[in-house]
C-alpha cells in the first residue's frame, strides 16, 4: 500500500507541467486556475498583441507606413490610460475589474469582423485595435495588484514567469496557425478574430474563482483613512496625473529607474513600426514568414529566457536584472541597423546572398528583442514593486504605464521619420539612446549599493552605542561594589 501511494505521488509530480507543487500552498489554488485561464487568454491575445496587427494592416488593408506605425503604436497610446487605471484599482475589488475590462477587450476584437476590406477599412481596424489595447492596459495594471496579493514576494519573479510562459506559448501557435491562414485567404480575418474572441470570453469566465488575499482589509483600511482624512490625491479627474507627479517628484530612485525606462523604452519602441516596414515593404516576406520573423522567434526566445530572468529577478533585484535586460534591447536595435544598411545599400532584389544577409540580421535582431522580451515579461509586471508601498503599488504601476504611452506618442512616429528621410542613421539614434539607458540603470545601481553600506554602516553604529550604553550601569556597578 506504502509502495503504490509513493508511486501514485511520483505520477503526479511528472504530470506536474506547471510546478504547481512548488507554489506555496495558500497560493496554489489561485494558481490553477490562472493557468487555466491563460491556456485560453493566450489563444486570444495572440490574434493582435506584438507585431501580428501591424502585419494584418500592411498586408491584408495594404496600409502605407504611417498607418503600420499608428497600429504599431496602439499599445503604447492605449498605456496613456496606465495612471486612470491604477487610480481605478486602487480603491476598488481586482477580480470584478480585471473580468470587466477584460470581457471588452473581447468585444472589441470580435467586432473586428465588420471592418470593411477597402480604403478606410485599415483606420476602422486600427480603431478597433486601439479600444482592445486601452482595456488590455488595464487588465495589465489590476493582473499586478492581483499577483501582488495573492504570490509571495519572495516567488513572485518565478510564478509570474511561469504565468506568462503559459500565455506565450499559446500565443505562439496561435500565430503560427493564423499567419498560413492569412496567406491562404487574406480575408479570413472576418472569421478569426470573432473566434478569437469568444475564446477569450470563456477564459475571462474560468477566472470567476479567484480568491484576492487580503483584499477587504486593506480596502476597509483606504475607506478608514478617506472618512479619516478626505479624498487623497490620487482621486478626482487630474487625480491620477497628481500622484504620478508625486511619485516621481518624492521616489528619486524611481524616478531614476523611470528615467532609464525612458531612454531604454524610446529606443525599442521607435524600431518597432520600421521593423515591419523593413520586412513587409522592403523585404516583402509572406504573413507566414513576416510572423515568423517579428513575432514567433521573439515569443520563441522570450520562453526559452524567461525563466533564467526570474531567476535572476529574484536573486538581484529589478535594478541590476535591469542592466542585463537592457542590453539584449540594445542588440535589437544593433543589428536591425545592420540589416537597414545591407537593404539600403546593397541591391536585394538583384543580388540573393545580400538578400539572405538582410533576412539573418533582422532574424539576430528579432532573437535580441525576444531576450530583451524573456526579462521584460518579468520585470513589467512587479519591477514597480521594489520601490512601492503595498498601498501605492497601483499608483506606480499605473505612473509606469503612463509615461509607457507618452513614449508611445512620440517614438514610433520619431522613428519612421527618421527611417524615410536617413534610412539606417535612425538605427544609431535609437541604439545611442538604448545604451544611455544602460548606464542609467548602471548609475542607480550603484547608487542603491552605497545606500545600503551606509545603511548598513549606520545600523552597526547604534548598535554599538546601545550595547555601550547597556554596559554603562554594569561597570558602574562593578565600581561600587570594588
Amino acid at each position: 500500500m506504502q509502495f503504490d501511494r509513493q508511486e501514485s505521488l511520483g505520477k503526479v509530480e511528472a504530470l506536474d507541467l506547471f510546478r504547481t507543487q512548488s507554489v506555496p500552498h495558500m497560493a496554489r489554488r489561485n494558481y490553477l486556475i490562472e493557468v487555466r485561464h491563460l491556456l485560453l487568454w493566450g489563444v486570444f491575445a495572440g490574434m493582435f498583441e506584438g507585431s501580428v496587427s501591424s502585419i494584418v494592416v500592411a498586408k491584408t488593408f495594404n496600409a502605407g507606413p504611417w498607418l503600420i506605425t499608428i497600429v504599431m503604436a496602439t499599445p503604447m497610446f492605449s498605456n496613456l490610460m496606465g495612471l486612470v487605471w491604477g487610480s481605478v484599482a486602487t480603491s476598488r475589488r481586482k477580480l470584478p475589474l480585471f473580468m470587466t475590462l477584460a470581457a471588452s477587450a473581447t468585444v472589441m476584437i470580435g467586432s473586428v469582423a465588420f471592418a470593411p476590406l477597402n480604403e478606410y477599412g485599415g483606420y476602422i481596424f486600427a480603431g478597433q485595435i486601439l479600444l482592445a489595447r486601452v482595456m488590455l492596459s488595464g487588465c495589465m495594471t489590476v493582473r499586478s495588484g492581483l499577483w501582488k496579493h495573492n504570490y509571495p514576494t519572495r516567488l513572485r519573479g518565478r510564478i509570474a514567469a511561469r504565468l506568462q510562459f503559459v500565455r506565450f506559448s499559446l500565443a505562439i501557435a496561435t500565430v503560427t496557425f493564423a499567419s498560413m491562414m492569412f496567406d491562404v485567404n487574406p480575408r479570413i480575418y472576418v472569421y478569426a478574430y470573432p473566434l478569437a474572441a469568444l475564446i477569450g470570453g470563456v477564459a475571462v469566465f474560468l477566472l470567476r474563482g479567484i480568491h484576492v488575499r487580503g483584499e477587504k482589509m486593506e480596502l476597509a483600511n483606504l475607506a478608514r483613512n478617506l472618512e479619516q482624512s478626505g479624498p487623497s490625491p490620487g482621486q478626482g479627474f487630474f487625480g491620477p496625473v497628481r500622484a504620478a507627479i508625486d511619485v516621481l517628484r518624492n521616489d528619486r530612485d524611481y524616478r531614476q529607474y523611470m528615467l532609464a525606462m525612458t531612454l531604454l523604452g524610446f529606443a525599442n519602441i521607435m524600431i518597432m513600426p520600421i521593423m515591419t516596414i523593413i520586412v513587409t515593404k522592403q523585404l516583402m516576406l509572406s504573413y507566414y514568414h513576416s510572423c515568423n520573423l517579428l513575432e514567433v522567434i521573439p515569443r520563441l526566445l522570450m520562453m526559452v529566457s524567461i525563466m533564467p530572468w526570474a531567476g535572476l529577478f529574484d536573486r538581484v533585484g529589478v535594478v541590476r536584472f535591469r542592466i542585463v535586460n537592457a542590453c539584449a534591447w540594445t542588440g535589437a536595435s544593433l543589428f536591425g541597423g545592420l540589416a537597414a544598411a545591407v537593404i539600403y545599400y546593397a541591391d536585394i532584389i538583384q543580388s540573393l546572398p545580400a538578400f539572405v544577409f538582410a533576412v539573418c540580421l533582422v532574424a539576430i535582431s528579432r532573437l535580441c528583442e525576444g531576450l530583451g522580451k524573456g526579462g521584460g515579461a518579468i520585470a513589467w509586471n512587479i519591477g514597480h514593486l521594489h520601490f512601492a508601498r503595498s498601498a501605492d503599488a497601483e499608483i506606480y504601476m499605473g505612473t509606469h504605464v503612463f509615461l509607457t504611452g507618452l513614449r508611445g506618442l512620440i517614438a514610433p512616429f520619431f522613428g519612421t521619420l527618421l527611417y524615410m528621410h536617413y534610412g539606417p542613421l535612425s538605427f544609431v539614434v535609437a541604439t545611442s539612446l538604448a545604451l544611455a539607458g544602460v548606464f542609467t540603470f548602471a548609475s542607480l545601481a550603484k547608487l542603491q549599493r552605497r545606500q545600503a553600506i551606509e545603511q548598513e554602516e549606520t545600523s552597526e553604529t547604534n548598535l554599538n552605542l546601545t550595547q555601550s550604553a547597556k554596559s554603562e550601569p554594569e561597570r558602574a556597578t562593578a565600581s561600587t561594589t570594588s
